[in-house]
């Protein structure tokens, strides 16, 4: 009897498109092969592991064989549920492509499929997440002028919401922390935004710069200002923003 294959990836769409990439080449029956996130588990037994390095040449080939031989619905939901913090994302993408390929385009409509319901549904968290964030990230302004937002979400949404706050924000310099994966996204004025990953020390010290209490003192003013004391209701508040979202939006420090 076979061991099985597990391959080991970064947890980034580069990676684990690499890691599909590697594993379609080795042909290994589904039966015996696994791919996940290297999170440094504990190993099985019989069981043949392969770390496998993230590698953009590989990625953008994956990225270029679904956007035109699937369409880019599929592409769009397998990158974003690349995204998601689930642990059965990679194997779920890998068995979706695997569909997909054989399909074509109408795969996203196959409803039926446990596989396919699985890709929507860590796609639509995702954009969901993504999508709340954009309305709940709050900035500090440095002394140097640069804007300083800190967040902490559960999926990786920072390439997400990238577009959006450089579309805003040409002009300004700005910085979003996200401390769960310990990633930054960096944009200079006038400039492409770019995403980089952060040590917790890094994180840390980029933060501290950003503490200015004449501009939390501003959002505290606006929040209260336009408050209705009558018409409070902190039920209904929670539904629309709820409690993990408030860490750093300071209106409710």
């Amino acid at each position: 009897m076979e061991n099985c294959v597990v391959y080991l990836c970064e947890d980034t769409p580069d990676g684990i498109f690499t890691a599909i990439y590697d594993a379609w080449s080795a042909r290994i029956p589904d039966e015996r092969l696994g791919i996940r996130v290297d999170k440094n588990d504990t190993l099985q037994f019989f069981t043949d592991y392969v770390r496998v390095q993230a590698d953009a040449e590989k990625a953008v080939k994956v990225a270029r064989s679904v956007s035109t031989k699937i369409g880019w619905e599929a592409y769009d939901m397998i990158y974003k549920a690349a995204l998601s913090y689930e642990d059965d994302k990679v194997d779920v993408i890998y068995h979706f492509l695997k569909m997909g390929f054989h399909y074509g385009a109408d795969v996203v409509n196959m409803h039926g499929s446990d596989v396919v319901c699985r890709i929507f549904e860590l796609s639509r968290n995702v954009s969901n997440e993504a999508h709340l964030f954009r309305e709940f990230i709050r900035f500090q302004e440095s002394k140097e002028g640069v804007l300083i937002a800190r967040i902490k979400p559960k999926n990786q949404i920072l390439p997400m919401v990238a577009e959006h706050f450089s579309d805003r924000f040409p002009g300004e310099n700005f910085v979003i922390l996200d401390e769960i994966h310990n990633m930054g996204l960096f944009h200079e004025s006038n400039r492409q935004w770019y995403l980089s990953w952060l040590t917790g020390e890094e994180l840390e010290g980029i933060w501290e710069c950003g503490r200015h209490e004449k501009y939390e003192e501003l959002w505290k003013t606006f929040f209260k200002t336009i408050a209705i004391e009558q018409r409070q209701n902190a039920t209904c508040q929670r539904n629309h923003c709820s409690l993990r979202y408030r860490d750093y939006m300071v209106e409710f420090h």
